[in-house]
């Protein structure tokens, strides 16, 4: 990956939606290089998805964080049970105490607590901690 690539994925994270032809101006490419480049982060696997982010007002304004702690901890037999819940909308595998947080959107509370019941049934949890977000911090993507 080199600076126009970097720049490319920079652009991106702050707005998916900014025209190729707008990044290749403010990057120094034309719009046919920045859409070559492109296809292949995608390609190559270093741009996997583009994603919406709603405001407050919108359907999702409740989010949580998950903390999951299992014994054993074996994520290709847990991964497919919390594929299945959509809300659910990042993950990740950690080192240490926690073995797996989850962030969750939802257009309410009670769906909220439905989902942790749907968490607390995982095969061999130890430990579930549910963290509400009460206000953004900061915010790079």
């Amino acid at each position: 990956m080199d600076k126009f690539d970097q720049q490319i994925i920079d652009r991106l994270r702050r707005n998916a939606r900014e025209s190729l032809a707008a990044i290749g101006r403010e990057i120094g490419l034309s719009r046919s290089a920045v859409a070559e480049r492109i296809q292949r982060l995608e390609q190559r696997g270093l741009i996997r998805g583009y994603t919406l982010r709603l405001g407050e007002t919108g359907e999702r304004a409740v989010q949580a964080y998950f903390q999951l702690t299992l014994s054993p901890f074996r994520l290709d037999e847990i991964l497919p049970l919390i594929q299945r819940i959509p809300e659910i909308t990042l993950g990740h595998a950690l080192s240490g105490e926690i073995d797996l947080i989850l962030f969750a959107e939802t257009d309410s509370m009670e769906r909220l607590n439905q989902i942790r019941r749907q968490l607390e049934q995982l095969p061999d949890l130890k430990r579930l901690l549910t963290c509400p977000v009460l206000q953004p911090v900061t915010e790079t993507r």
